[in-house]
């Protein structure tokens, strides 16, 4: 081999190998902006002794703060698509920051929901799409494994953030609590930005060579793939399952204290739930790349469903713990899978605006989830016909993906 030779090979070696940098990044902007948003229930408590406001006051910012999310995943993503991941996230970091400052000085309700919702809800809107997206975009025959790797960062930030946040607000109060946030996720954020890139064209080529695949470019606009059978698909089965995720998420604990559980034991559900995640987000990504990411989000689905038959059973702690479990294994496996099935079938030119537009439908169900059932439980006094509900709908959403199998003529080849 020649000078020439080995000099092409160690830069093509180079640029693929830019892929792990991309996720390491994207891991930390997702432990980091996850951690924050799971951080945001630690303050109820002293924002309720500070003002007296009422919990629907204090949690009403965060299901506002959920649809502006949403829109911004929708609007982030497709200008991803145009400009790429770097700026993007720049501005994240610096609207993460300005809103926990400004979060810090707060005094009145409305000051609280437009610093949380316009400004860190942009940040929120971006760490899923952005990441995620970029990732696919660098891996083909890794694109489960990598997303479940990055994915664990939501884990990572769920475990570790809210404990860290709680021993600030009781050693200095929560306004230096919001401050300390503030200083920490934008840096961070910013930094890791400055390593997440779309790959080139060329890196695109060289990454299909290094699977042994041979791609052709799909030319296909954002609008054509969402006017398909199989996208309409994708989003109704994603619209089910989100109406039932941040139901379990509110509600789970009520539900295990109504039962005589201590408050304690019934907080660790929520523990149980992230911790068992970061597995299924692992598991779910090995097992993208060997059965395709069809058949995988489907098995986290089907687990889901049985979770939620456990649950209609569950009357002792330790058969809510073993929901749970779980639950908690197909919730985290269920976030990993979304991102790489839009790109198994539509490719990952317009990636960004399909996995944001996704995610916005996504979170119009989410907000709307444990509202309607905390009306049911105030209107009869259970739980259970809200848990047949997210049978049905878990049943539904099996079907949806099941029903994407006739419509394989539309998976793109571009990558």
């Amino acid at each position: 081999m020649s000078r020439t030779d080995q000099i092409s090979s160690t830069d093509r070696r180079a640029r693929s190998s830019y892929g792990y940098v991309v996720v390491a990044a994207s891991f930390v902007v997702q432990a980091t902006i996850v951690g924050a948003i799971f951080s945001y229930s630690v303050f109820f408590d002293a924002l309720h002794a500070e003002f007296g406001w009422s919990r629907a006051v204090i949690s009403g910012a965060a299901s506002v703060t959920a649809l502006v999310m949403g829109v911004w995943a929708m609007v982030l993503g497709n200008l991803n698509d145009r400009v790429g991941p770097r700026l993007i996230l720049s501005l994240a970091a610096v609207c993460i920051s300005a809103g926990y400052l400004l979060m810090s000085m707060i005094g009145a309700p409305w000051q609280l929901y437009l610093a949380y919702a316009m400004f860190v809800g942009l940040a929120f809107g971006s760490h899923d799409v952005l990441t995620l997206s970029t990732v696919a975009r660098w891996f083909d025959r890794r694109r489960g494994q990598m997303s479940g790797i990055v994915k664990t960062g939501t884990s990572t930030g769920q475990v570790l953030v809210p404990s860290a946040v709680a021993f600030l607000i009781a050693a200095y109060g929560w306004r230096s609590a919001f401050v300390w946030i503030a200083a920490i996720t934008g840096p961070l954020v910013l930094t890791a930005a400055q390593f997440i890139r779309a790959p080139s064209t060329d890196e695109h080529r060289r990454n299909a060579e290094a699977d042994g695949r041979q791609r052709q470019v799909h030319d296909e606009s954002g609008s054509a793939p969402m006017r398909t059978p199989a996208f309409r698909w994708i989003v109704a089965g994603h619209l089910a399952v989100f109406f039932c995720m941040p139901t379990i998420i509110v509600h789970i604990v009520p539900y295990a204290t109504d039962m005589g559980i201590s408050r304690e034991v019934a907080a660790g559900v929520l523990s149980t739930i992230g911790a068992v995640g970061a597995a299924g987000r692992l598991v779910t990504g090995a097992l993208i790349d060997r059965l395709g990411s069809r058949r995988a989000l489907r098995f986290c689905y089907a687990i889901m469903l049985l979770s939620f038959v456990m649950l209609q059973f569950a009357s002792t702690p330790v058969l809510v713990y073993a929901f749970a479990v779980v639950y908690g294994f197909a919730h985290g496996g269920s976030f990993t899978a979304v991102s790489p099935l839009i790109a198994e079938f539509f490719g990952t030119r317009t990636h960004g605006k399909l996995f944001g537009t996704v995610v916005f439908i996504g979170t119009i169900s989410g907000a709307m989830g444990p509202v309607i059932a905390g009306g049911v439980f105030d209107l009869i006094g259970t739980y259970r016909p809200v848990f047949l509900l997210l049978i049905l709908l878990l049943a539904f959403a099996v079907y949806a993906l099941t029903r994407l199998s006739a419509h394989e003529s539309w998976r793109s080849r571009t990558y």
